[in-house]
């Protein structure tokens, strides 16, 4: 099953480590793995979730999150399910997941990228290294702008070390 969703600024990584806990919470085995690195805005990562059963049965799910953070797509796939299993899994997990979504659990401020009509004049580098501001939410990262939580040592959007 697929769904696209667009509209909203979304952190794709927060996501996909969220439906790796769901999976998890729901007595999966469940990793999660970025497929490529970011080029641009496009990402993609991909959860796998497997549950053992009787007699050496296995269920698997392969759980695809591919896109820029404001247009992107969830593909599930799902080996050695039955049917009505795999309708109770798309169901269940869509239905959780565009409830989050909703909510705005995932979403990051939209920082929109320069167009070549509205490139800045470059400016000569300080040498001195950029500090993460630090504000009353936490700490916002020097390479990318993400607001991270109080005390993060990593930047949960790109994962650059925060000062």
């Amino acid at each position: 099953m697929e769904k696209t969703y667009t509209g909203r600024y979304i952190n794709l990584q927060a996501l996909a480590q969220e439906i790796n806990s769901i999976l998890a919470g729901e007595g999966w085995e469940s990793s999660t793995q970025m497929m490529s690195p970011p080029m641009g805005s496009m990402q993609d990562y991909i959860v796998r979730g497997l549950k053992k059963g009787h007699m050496h049965h296995a269920e698997e799910l392969i759980i695809r999150i591919t896109g820029a953070p404001n247009d992107f797509r969830i593909i599930i796939e799902e080996e050695h399910i039955g049917a009505l299993g795999r309708e109770l899994i798309d169901h269940r997990l869509f239905k959780q997941i565009d409830k989050e979504i909703n909510d705005g659990l995932f979403d990051m401020p939209y920082t929109p990228t320069p167009s070549p009509q509205m490139t800045p004049t470059p400016q000569m580098p300080s040498m001195q290294p950029q500090m993460p501001q630090t504000t009353a939410q936490g700490l916002r990262c020097s390479q990318c702008g993400y607001q991270n939580p109080p005390g993060a040592k990593f930047c949960l959007n790109c994962g650059n070390k925060l000062m």
